[in-house]
């Protein structure tokens, strides 16, 4: 994002949630800096002033929810004493309460996706969050940086291709985290036994 004298906090929030309303009324792909200028009642070189571009005005929406989200995410792992269940908890919570997050939710526009995938979780920004999760997940492990950012990268893509791509099956609570289960765990190399597998699912 351009760094900006004297930038007007309440004239980028504008901005940002008229960017957001355009994308929301008709789709990634179709919105221009002009739609995003008009909607936020301000002219196309004051956005130029803060946003080199449409897709860095999303992706500056999407960070500053996803700081939010983290929080709220971390609180609610904390509690769990293994990395096991702490991922499957994360897993859960993110596929229930993203969908309804404001800005995250449009993710499941497959262009707004694009860029979240190409830019947003690209940036030291975007990494720094998601490593904070995983941190805590894997607390008190010996996991090297390396295959931290692995298994970041692992678990961000499935949670994307969850959320965006629509399965011909509907799975409950229980399915789900039995599927987590059986296809996410083992590829973080997590083998839980069939005591600790039939406890996640309960949940």
């Amino acid at each position: 994002m351009k760094p900006v004298k004297n930038a007007n906090a309440d004239t980028q929030s504008r901005i940002v949630e008229a960017a957001l309303r355009c994308v929301k009324r008709w789709g990634i792909a179709k919105v221009t800096l002009n739609d995003i200028a008009k909607e936020a009642g301000v002219t196309r070189p004051t956005v130029y002033s803060y946003f080199s571009n449409r897709d860095e005005v999303v992706q500056f929406a999407l960070l500053q929810s996803a700081y939010g989200f983290a929080q709220k995410l971390l609180q609610h792992i904390d509690a769990y004493d293994s990395p096991e269940r702490r991922t499957i908890e994360a897993m859960m919570f993110s596929l229930k309460r993203l969908p309804n997050e404001p800005y995250l939710e449009l993710m499941s526009d497959s262009g707004l996706a694009g860029i979240m995938n190409e830019h947003a979780l690209r940036t030291k920004e975007g990494n720094d969050i998601r490593r904070s999760i995983f941190k805590l997940i894997f607390k008190a492990m010996d996991v090297d940086d390396a295959e931290l950012d692995e298994i970041v990268e692992v678990t961000s893509r499935f949670l994307l291709s969850l959320l965006t791509i629509k399965s011909e099956k509907k799975r409950s609570d229980a399915e789900m985290r039995a599927f987590l289960c059986r296809r996410l765990l083992p590829a973080l190399g997590m083998n839980p036994s069939k005591a600790m597998v039939a406890k996640l699912v309960r949940g």
